[in-house]
């Protein structure tokens, strides 16, 4: 009986060992320091009647931003004729200034996140010493969009995560499944997700024919984006990373079999309409076909274990090798996955 004891020891820390420890990542070396610049004060801050004046100095300070944030409150350019008119009116809106008013009064500073974005991007100099961090910004625009992101740049918009008990989002009718990921914990992941997101676009199958859309395919690419998430911050709870609560996250483990045999069952995961997808694959109150206890996106955990279980087998696999791969039936069988 000892020896049977010890060999089974023996297996649970060999298998321990062949999992990737991303915790294990030392960046303390890394020379890097994010400073987000804030956009949403210096205009709030402008006088609207000198605007005439203002506006150049905005436009050489934050370049290619302001342009982008123009189009977000589509006000069109600052050359465009009634433009100086338009960001007057939008800077003199009651509604406006009160909303920024409310996002000064959460956000006074934004020191933890200038610390916890440098400590997510000096990982991502770790993983890809070649790419380039982006500048980052914060803005107000009446709740249009959470986040900007174009080439080297993630613009936060604050009045998106104001706490889920904030009452205009109430007043905008937003649901409870939204709100609930409306806070200042989101905004560092849903940064990371999203700049993933735009670094490695969805290609499809690999197959170098009309791209791959078919469910496994969006659970993977979607699990290779969380998993590129807590590679970047490997401290950080799962379940917030992948915007469940905790007891969603322990629905999943607890189901995490009965929802693969399902979409086994069911033929699924080779489904190609695009409805099936979504409702597989797109946030929600819960995932579609599955259970209402579970979670929204609860297929794309599925894909987060796959790709984990890859990257176990895959011992000289790369987080770039990973990030580029885009044969995902390949993904899924070195994988082994079997729950």
């Amino acid at each position: 009986m000892k020896r049977i004891a010890l060999l089974i020891i023996c297996i649970v820390a060999l298998i321990a060992s062949c999992k990737r420890d991303l915790l294990k990542i030392n960046v303390s070396k890394i020379d890097l320091e994010i400073e987000i610049l804030r956009f949403d004060q210096d205009l709030f801050t402008t006088n609207p009647e000198d605007l005439p004046e203002a506006i150049p100095v905005l436009a050489e300070k934050y370049g290619r931003f302001l342009s982008l944030f123009n189009r977000v409150i589509n006000i069109g350019e600052i050359n465009s004729p009634g433009y100086i008119d338009m960001m007057n009116a939008f800077l003199t809106d009651k509604i406006n200034n009160e909303v920024y008013e409310e996002t000064i009064m959460e956000y006074p500073d934004l020191e933890d996140l200038d610390e916890k974005l440098t400590r997510a991007f000096k990982h991502y100099r770790f993983y890809f010493p070649e790419k380039e961090i982006p500048a980052i910004y914060t803005f107000v625009s009446r709740f249009n969009t959470s986040l900007i992101v174009d080439k080297n740049i993630i613009g936060i918009g604050l009045d998106r995560y104001l706490g889920a008990d904030c009452e205009y989002y109430r007043q905008l009718g937003l649901t409870n499944y939204m709100r609930e990921k409306m806070h200042r914990d989101k905004i560092v992941t849903d940064c990371m997700y999203v700049w993933a997101n735009t670094e490695w676009v969805f290609e499809g199958d690999g197959s170098g024919e009309k791209p791959g859309q078919n469910v496994l395919n969006n659970m993977i690419y979607q699990g290779k984006l969380f998993y590129f998430v807590k590679a970047m911050m490997p401290r950080e709870r799962e379940e917030l990373i992948m915007g469940f609560s905790p007891e969603q996250l322990k629905w999943c483990e607890m189901n995490e079999r009965n929802m693969w045999s399902y979409l086994i069952e069911n033929k699924l995961l080779f489904d190609t309409n695009y409805m099936t997808i979504n409702k597989l694959i797109q946030d929600g109150p819960f995932t579609s076909y599955f259970p209402r206890e579970s979670p929204a996106r609860a297929s794309v955990w599925i894909g987060l274990q796959i790709v984990e279980k890859y990257m176990s087998n895959m011992h000289e696999m790369s987080l770039q090798k990973l990030m580029d791969e885009s044969d995902y039936q390949q993904i899924l069988s070195l994988s082994g996955y079997d729950p």
